[in-house]
């Protein structure tokens, strides 16, 4: 067998064994979570603290209906800025501020592969165009997993959430952890290192 015969069969036994990890369905009993979108209207306050900075800071969000690109879809804005996610997905698609783009994942961020069950995991790629600098990314990659169905406290109350875990890929140097709470669909702690 030669070089080139050789490194395409040890290609296809690695994608073999990649697709063999990542099943289709949840196992049986597996707690099973599918897309939510808060109601148009709905307020919370998020309140992030930046441990380098060494500051705290409290906003309000709230969920509006919006169009971009000539499609429905739904917006998070905290009076500045609206964040744009694809109503089908719940994946982040651009960011704008008086009606103006600033940043457009391309074709949106691949956060969320619905439905979600624990052990589920998949590989997000997206190009990222950062409008005001003028720059873009192509690929910015992420490996996503759903690590465990569980209790997390935070300051509005303990609720029962998917944890998901983003591994840096190409062009991404950042660790990320979250809670998706199905309950209120909203992801109630983010963690990014």
């Amino acid at each position: 067998m030669g070089a080139r015969t050789g490194g395409l069969l040890l290609i296809a036994v690695m994608l073999m064994a990649a697709c063999a990890t990542a099943p289709a369905e949840p196992p049986t009993g597996a707690v099973k979570v599918g897309v939510g979108i808060p109601a148009v209207g709905t307020k919370w306050v998020t309140r992030r603290t930046d441990h380098q900075a060494g500051g705290t800071t409290d906003r309000t969000s709230t969920v509006v209906e919006a169009s971009y690109q000539g499609r429905s879809v739904y917006g998070i804005t905290d009076g500045t800025d609206v964040n744009v996610f694809d109503k089908a997905t719940r994946n982040w698609i651009a960011t704008l501020r008086d009606g103006k783009e600033r940043s457009v994942a391309s074709p949106d961020d691949g956060t969320f592969s619905w439905p979600l069950w624990v052990g589920k995991s998949w590989m997000a790629s997206y190009t990222y165009h950062d409008l005001e600098r003028g720059r873009s990314w192509n690929p910015i990659q992420t490996w996503w997993k759903v690590a465990a169905y569980e209790d997390v406290k935070v300051p509005a109350g303990t609720f029962k959430a998917v944890r998901l875990e983003g591994s840096p890929g190409t062009n991404n140097a950042t660790q990320v952890t979250f809670w998706y709470a199905p309950e209120v669909r909203l992801t109630v702690k983010h963690v990014m290192e």
